[in-house]
């Protein structure tokens, strides 16, 4: 998931900016963080574990690509 955040992404920062995107990542982080803790996990439905981890990972992908093309400040 990590990747395909990272391609679909590119356009997306040159219209909105770097800042929402940041947003958006940190709004899905704290989203699932909030659903992990009141989440009571069941074997009989998986799919929610991969539902979860998908959006992790599309998470992550924002930050670490947002975070690598920041121009850095000397």
């Amino acid at each position: 998931m990590g990747a395909i955040g990272s391609v679909s992404l590119e356009p997306i920062v040159k219209y909105a900016g770097r800042a929402a995107i940041f947003s958006f990542g940190a709004i899905i982080n704290i989203t699932l963080i909030i659903t992990m803790l009141y989440w009571k996990p069941n074997p009989e439905n998986p799919s929610i574990f991969f539902v979860v981890a998908g959006f992790w990972g599309f998470a992550d992908s924002i930050w670490q690509t947002q975070i690598n093309g920041t121009p850095k400040i000397n």
